[in-house]
């Protein structure tokens, strides 16, 4: 049963208590009930002429066997504090549990003449894939049986995967550990034979030629996991006879591999944030030469797809929020790209879905998304419509969704939309007969929508931009002076905060929670501008904004000021790093997921995972200007002795996009300086990389602990 905000308060003392008990005198403290003190080096960086001391460098050498125990330490003295509220953990646990276990089907879609659809057996953490003939009667067959592949290991990521055009077989990557080092197999969909067992050094990417026999894939950098060079592979030989087609020499682009929608060309994309280039190969010459349609020009991108004889290009040039080209067959270069849909601005064009007679793309304002179609024969705009005012509805299927739109001589649509208040729906829009249908709505029961109010709201910042904020709570729980409020934000690469469905929340809002959405710069909601202004020299409007989003809510009564906290993860989790040394004041509580805390020395190296591809978002240190921005925001690096909010702080062991030992510092270090007696809990997961545990449960029992302990606070705060 929910539990009211009147319950929180008066159990405060109680339930939510987490004193530390003190040990009986004359005794020593058991082990993990003591915060961890992590020792000292006597490391000063000299930088642009200036000292930059860095005590806790010794943190990064992941084979010292003091770091391993530096972390258990940390581990052991978090479960300690978390002991205390164990049973609310648990209850949020099964909630969460029950809400994401139950057994499910997606909608069939079609792929070269095959019907391909996902089904998880109930509490099952992978899903079987299958398909069957697009014909009456037709047998249903494995194409890959997950939970079996998965069998016997701590971690399985399933990553792309792809059937070959003659349908006998199906390439899928792997990854074993969470650290993004894929391995990439074949298997014989007939037999069940794997007759790959592991192309290693994989990103994830690869795609068939026309022959079925054909391969190409991207390799990584070993160190840095850059994908830099395509490969060609021949299914039945073995790896090291591959065959390199493709290298990309510069340390800030990376490449992926794929195939268009007419299956006629497979691509490299080669880009960095601000610049691309793409280079084109008739899938049926596997041993051809790649051709570059558009030679790479700073500052401007494009990305490209083909149906029938023409090619279509998404593209900022003279548009930086995209606009939508054509270009005939064999002259694909800039020189004869014709405008298709012009730019709006302000509104973002996020992917493109080109078929024979129409042209689908999402366009993102706002933060949220909405689908657009055009007729190609007379360029008539056709009405969409659109499932909610507030929500994400998209036509991409290229993160993990299952699905997709495969076939281009097809008149019908498919789109997905989701918001805070509506769990992921899939729909169809035939575009030849303008209507919609609903064809599936992830499965539910237990939430009754009528329960909740969805809104939005404006913050302004202190140069006067407005920035935007989704809210949304439960009826009937709004209380005079306001509630326990979480913000969450990300701000960075262009990536929204989205406003989607989320079990987890519902557990906060059941129990007296606001739930806030923060769409601060660096983000696409009000275009590249928004982007532009919260990345590189501007990235500090990134954390006025969220402060400026804090304060609105607490002045309109929304959030309890004794009880405001934020959320935010990787990029995010810098976000609420550098708004926590900023003003400590403002928020209760910190929860900082895997967070990009040590700003200065991972983009001073450049042989860690991402940053040479990252320079364009972060500046590079190297810079003298870059340097002393980034230094004067890195939340490592401005902790002071002061006061610091409560604090739930994560990490993954295996995560090569924020690496462990940025959090590790941060907390060493806040650990050394903050004055107050405020919570600080760090927890590593041994096991995980940068999304955590892999299958649809992997994630339960850390959700589970993280709003556990916010209630907590939030009593503990309110009951003061």
């Amino acid at each position: 049963m929910p539990h009211g905000l009147l319950t929180i308060v008066l159990g405060a003392a109680v339930y939510f208590g987490l004193t530390a008990i003190a040990p009986a005198a004359g005794t020593e403290d058991p082990p993990g009930t003591q915060p961890p003190v992590a020792r000292k080096s006597g490391t000063v960086l000299q930088e642009h002429g200036r000292e930059r001391p860095d005590p806790y460098d010794w943190l990064s050498r992941r084979d010292d066997p003091a770091v391993s125990a530096h972390l258990a330490a940390e581990n052991a003295y978090a479960e300690h504090r978390l002991a205390a509220i164990r049973p609310l953990i648990d209850e949020i646990a099964g909630e969460l549990r029950e809400r994401n276990a139950s057994s499910d089907a997606s909608v069939p879609y079609r792929d070269g003449g095959y019907l391909y659809e996902r089904r998880f057996a109930e509490g099952a953490q992978y899903p079987v894939i299958l398909r069957r003939r697009d014909a009456p009667g037709a047998a249903e067959e494995i194409v890959l049986d997950v939970p079996a592949l998965a069998a016997g290991h701590a971690m399985y990521r399933l990553g792309r995967w792809q059937p070959s055009p003659d349908g006998r077989r199906v390439a899928f990557m792997v990854d074993f550990t969470g650290d993004r080092q894929n391995r990439l197999f074949v298997r014989d969909i007939a037999t069940g034979d794997v007759t790959e067992q592991g192309i290693t050094d994989g990103a994830e990417s690869f795609t068939f030629a026309a022959d079925s026999a054909t391969l190409f894939y991207v390799r990584r950098e070993p160190v840095t996991l850059r994908g830099h060079q395509v490969w060609r592979h021949r299914i039945g030989t073995p790896p090291d006879v591959d065959t390199m087609v493709f290298e990309e020499r510069d340390p800030t682009f990376s490449v992926s591999v794929h195939r268009t929608k007419s299956r006629r060309f497979v691509l490299i994309d080669t880009e960095q944030e601000q610049t691309s280039e793409v280079r084109y190969l008739a899938a049926d010459d596997p041993d051809g030469t790649f051709r570059v349609i558009e030679p790479r020009r700073a500052g401007v991108r494009y990305d490209v797809d083909h149906v029938g004889d023409t090619f279509y290009v998404r593209t900022d040039l003279d548009a930086p929020d995209f606009r939508v080209m054509t270009a005939p067959e064999a002259t694909p270069d800039a020189a004869h790209w014709r405008e298709l849909v012009a730019q709006r601005p302000g509104h973002v064009i996020r992917n493109i879905e080109p078929f024979r007679d129409f042209l689908a793309f999402d366009e993102e304002h706002e933060g949220g998304i909405r689908i657009k179609v055009l007729r190609l024969a007379d360029r008539e705009e056709l009405p969409v419509p659109q499932p909610g005012e507030i929500g994400v509805a998209t036509a991409s299927f290229f993160y993990g969704a299952f699905g997709g739109n495969r076939e281009p001589d097809t008149t019908v649509l498919r789109f997905r939309f989701s918001s805070p208040l509506t769990p992921e729906r899939t729909y169809d829009f035939d575009m030849a007969a303008r209507t919609l249908t609903l064809r599936r709505e992830e499965p539910a029961p237990w939430f009754r929508p009528d329960d909740y109010v969805l809104e939005r709201r404006e913050a302004v910042a202190p140069d006067g931009e407005r920035v935007p904020i989704t809210l949304t709570y439960r009826k009937g729980m709004r209380k005079q002076g306001g509630n326990p409020t979480l913000v969450v934000g990300y701000g960075a690469y262009g990536f929204s905060q989205r406003p989607v469905f989320s079990e987890s929340a519902f557990s906060l809002m059941d129990r007296g929670f606001v739930h806030a959405m923060a769409h601060v710069r660096g983000g696409h909601e009000k275009g590249e501008r928004w982007h532009r202004d919260g990345r590189g020299l501007a990235k500090r409007n990134s954390f006025t904004d969220f402060i400026a989003v804090g304060e609105a809510l607490v002045a309109q009564g929304v959030a309890d000021r004794r009880a405001l906290f934020s959320r935010g993860g990787s990029a995010g989790g810098l976000l609420v790093g550098a708004t926590a040394n900023l003003r400590p004041d403002l928020f209760a509580g910190v929860v900082a997921e895997v967070p990009f805390v040590d700003v200065v020395t991972t983009t001073s190296d450049a042989s860690i995972p991402l940053t040479t591809l990252e320079w364009v978002e972060w500046g590079n240190p190297a810079k003298a200007e870059d340097y002393a921005y980034i230094r004067s925001y890195s939340p490592y690096d401005n902790i002071e002795r002061k006061t610091y909010p409560a604090m739930f702080v994560t990490a993954g062991w295996h995560d090569s996009q924020v690496r462990y030992v940025e959090p590790a510092k941060w907390v060493a270090r806040l650990r050394e300086l903050k004055t107050d007696d405020h919570e600080l809990i760090f927890k590593t997961d041994m096991g995980a990389g940068h999304a955590g545990r892999s299958g649809r449960l992997g994630t339960v029992q850390e959700s589970a602990e993280i709003t556990a302990w916010l209630l907590s606070q939030a009593g503990s705060a309110m009951g003061r």
